[in-house]
């Protein structure tokens, strides 16, 4: 038999790599593995603005990158016996570092066409569609090219090693560590600092780098590199997959088992990243940093698997190494979720008292639920890849091939579970299918191995994870037996789980979801909720459509039904069955969600604003959890303009803020990112408490006019209904000396926007830091800040408005009682 093409990665006599050759390698594959991360954390933000950033966009684009991935594998694994590998390896490179430079333009320039009508449809089947044939359209180049490289990388090692070597792990586990570094630096800094596009523009610079590393490599070997062969059934660099179907000696399973297992690795592994994410939501504070530690630790587990691989397939058989990892993975991912449920008890998890240790303490917890049956399921694929060949060599076409098809079954996976799995069987019985297909995998080896016994032990443990986990009650409720709370009704949806809970002893009830984030109750907080309608209505002299950016309980936007001038109601909600939830409460939202003037869409506000082009007089956008992941761009730059596009002459722009829920500086962004829009800004007091305060930013064009006698008759009105009456507004006097001031940009060159969500990514560290705005902190920001705020121009006739300095006098007794801030 001949051996295989040299390059001078190989000693002399060809049978052991140079060790500093080898490491060239590795550190362009970490570095690649590095670049693909941030392209998809990147395109996923970019492309997400456009199509909104609800599950299904984010399913689409996951689907359209891991598709482009597939079919890159499915191409290089093709030609890599044809060309020199590290130079194919380097174009490729070239490739999606060009395509990524370009995407940015592409989506800007589509964002201010028509061409978004395009891609909406009254069918969300029809939508789906068109936005998934758009997104692998716009990411198929970059995405193939960035797929091609492990084949070409594969067949190089190939070619450059022994046959029995079995670096193509290693480089394999170093392409994931990259994947773990770049999910770690996008979501710690990248994004921030350096900026959402600009990150993608780093990558393509890395991905340049790895090309420029990869040719100059290849060009130096040049002379040791013989011509490739023509591929033959002996050669060990043909179609390895199609060799052993024609020689069955090389492995007593053929091509169609080790298709087959690939695919289920690959659904089950994306699967189970999924159902991990969503398991920590239920005790996170659900921000970029933690879904970003829950994807980091689950790569890191991956490329432990790759490198404990390459030491094991080196010492057993392939199968037998497959047999048994499958089935410890599949009990380790029932002992994970028992470990998990254990350590948690689902409480909220609340580590230390700064954000280094909350995150530290949160990554540790990831890693010790994640890290042990995931690092087992890593070994799984490099098994497959090696078992295809028996004792041959493992080439480009076999790693492409088998890739291939567990990245698409990975598609389908991550896709399935957000959207079949969770809604249909929740959370614990999906866990428990998981952990079936995986000891089916160990099972039919052991079968087949005829060791029937352990083939049944494989069965039985399955069988009795499924029963635990998928059996009612679920472990949810054995922990979260409260005698306080009673949940109504639960929804399994592709956002988590959102419950309709009444609370004893006064009866109320409330909406939740994920167990920890309330969307509001009713009962004594109920006027709060009525008032967030109430008071920018107030401000408007005819508000007769008004939009509402989110739903939650439903009794904001019902605030708007007592009010006699409004004829329609636009309600945006993002998740489906909080619809649903709000249903249940119609005694306290007036029948909301079936009234006839009432029409809801389901979308991400932002996207539902941005595709529509209908006006309002007012809109009021709701409460949103400032620090929860890709919320910041409802405060963006961006959103505000699109926002202002929306609003009829005249009308008016509602921005409600939790202040305990922001720090000063995350307040001062929104603040000067939405007073550079509305050249008129006040800010005004929806609720003053210094515990839990509220404030409602109110953007008009120009100078609001409040005619007394006007809202007094109003406010008259709406007294007549027990719901909508407001005991703190009762004239429009009381509703004048709820006005803070007129807020003007502080620090115009510093912005949240698109480019840079600083809010998104700040809050998180003020909450873990405690600086957010309430009691204490509140006072200090009140007495330095809010205080001196410059009077606002509204015109406010017949009555006259009273003193400045005596309505926050007044403001201040309320928030702080006689407590002053000892200032020195």
């Amino acid at each position: 038999m001949e051996t295989p093409p040299v390059l001078t990665t190989a000693s002399p006599a060809g049978g052991v790599p140079n060790p500093s050759g080898s490491r060239l390698v590795y550190a362009i594959f970490l570095l690649s593995g590095t670049a693909a991360l941030i392209y998809e954390i990147s395109w996923s933000r970019q492309i997400g603005l456009l199509f909104g950033h609800t599950a299904q966009a984010a399913a689409v684009v996951l689907w359209a990158y891991f598709t482009g991935l597939g079919l890159g594998y499915a191409v290089g694994g093709r030609v890599a016996r044809r060309v020199n590998p590290l130079k194919a390896y380097a174009i490729a490179e070239c490739l999606a570092a060009v395509w990524a430079c370009l995407l940015p333009n592409l989506l800007a320039t589509l964002e201010s066409s028509s061409g978004l009508s395009l891609m909406m449809s009254d069918s969300a089947l029809i939508q789906s569609l068109l936005r998934g044939a758009f997104c692998l359209f716009l990411l198929l180049p970059a995405t193939t090219a960035l797929g091609a490289t492990l084949p070409f990388m594969a067949e190089f090692l190939a070619r450059s090693n022994s046959p029995q070597s079995n670096r193509i792990f290693v480089a394999y586990g170093m392409n994931t560590l990259g994947a773990f570094v770049g999910v770690a630096s996008t979501t710690m800094f990248l994004l921030v600092t350096v900026g959402v596009r600009s990150s993608s523009y780093l990558a393509a610079g890395l991905s340049g780098l790895c090309a420029a590393a990869a040719w100059l490599a290849a060009s130096r070997g040049r002379s040791h590199v013989a011509a490739p062969e023509v591929e033959s059934p002996e050669s060990p660099d043909g179609d390895a997959l199609a060799l052993q179907s024609r020689d069955p000696q090389l492995s007593a399973l053929n091509s169609l088992h080790w298709n087959l297992f690939a695919a289920l690795a690959g659904f089950g592994t994306l699967a189970l990243e999924v159902l991990y994410t969503r398991l920590f939501s239920l005790v996170f504070h659900n921000s970029t940093y933690t879904f970003g530690a829950v994807v980091a630790a689950f790569l890191l587990a991956l490329a432990l698997g790759s490198f404990v691989a390459a030491l094991l397939l080196s010492r057993f058989r392939p199968e037998t190494i497959l047999a048994t990892c499958s089935g410890l993975g599949a009990i380790a991912v029932a002992v994970s979720v028992y470990v998990f449920l254990r350590v948690t008890r689902l409480e909220y998890f609340d580590a230390g008292r700064s954000f280094a240790v909350y995150f530290t303490s949160a990554f540790g917890l990831v890693l010790l639920v994640v890290l042990p049956p995931v690092a087992l399921l890593g070994v799984i694929l490099p098994s497959i890849w090696k078992g295809a060949v028996g004792r041959h060599g493992i080439a480009g076409r076999t790693v492409g091939q088998l890739t291939t098809v567990n990245t698409l079954a990975a598609a389908g996976g991550a896709v399935s579970a957000s959207f079949v799995l969770l809604p249909t069987l929740g959370l614990w019985a999906s866990f428990g299918l998981i952990v079936f297909i995986f000891a089916l995998i160990a099972g039919s080896l052991q079968l087949h191995e005829r060791r029937t016994g352990t083939a049944l032990l494989a069965g039985l443990t399955s069988l009795i994870a499924i029963f635990l986990l998928g059996t009612e009650p679920g472990p949810d409720d054995w922990l979260l037996a409260n005698t306080d709370e009673q949940i109504v009704r639960r929804w399994h949806s592709a956002y988590g789980w959102i419950d309709v809970v009444r609370v004893q002893p006064d009866n109320t009830l409330k909406v939740r979801q994920n167990l920890h984030y309330r969307f509001g109750a009713t009962g004594l907080k109920a006027a709060r909720e009525y008032r967030q309608a109430h008071l920018p209505l107030l401000l408007h002299p005819q508000p007769r459509e008004v939009a509402f950016l989110g739903l939650g309980t439903g009794l904001t936007a019902a605030g708007a039904l007592p009010h006699p001038e409004v004829e329609q109601i636009t309600i945006v909600e993002l998740i489906p069955e909080v619809v649903d939830a709000a249903r249940l409460l119609g005694e306290h939202n007036f029948g909301l969600v079936d009234r006839p003037e009432v029409d809801i869409l389901i979308d991400d506000a932002r996207h539902a604003l941005l595709a529509s082009t209908k006006r309002f007089d007012v809109i009021v956008s709701d409460l949103f959890v400032p620090w929860e992941s890709e919320t910041g761009y409802l405060y963006t730059v961006s959103h505000y303009s699109v926002a202002q596009r929306r609003l009829r002459e005249g009308g008016l722009f509602c921005q409600w803020l939790p202040l305990y829920q922001l720090g000063a500086g995350e307040f001062e962004l929104i603040a000067d990112s939405f007073a550079t829009v509305f050249p008129h800004t006040t800010i005004w007091w929806g609720q003053l408490q210094s515990r839990r305060p509220i404030v409602a930013l109110i953007g008009t064009e120009e100078p609001i006019e409040m005619n007394a006698q006007i809202i007094n008759g109003r406010l008259d009105h709406l007294g007549k209904s027990a719901l909508a009456r407001d005991d703190e507004i009762r004239t429009a006097q009381h509703l004048y000396e709820r006005l803070a001031g007129r807020w003007l940009p502080r620090n115009p060159d510093r912005l949240n926007t698109d480019e840079h969500p600083r809010v998104e990514f700040l809050t998180p560290l003020s909450h873990r830091n405690r600086r957010l705005l309430q009691d204490r902190a509140l006072e200090l920001f009140y007495d330095s800040v809010l205080a001196p705020l410059p009077e606002s121009e509204i015109r406010f006739t017949p009555d006259s408005p009273g003193d400045a300095v005596r309505r926050r006098a007044l403001q201040r007794l309320i928030l702080f009682g006689d407590n002053r801030s000892n200032r020195t």
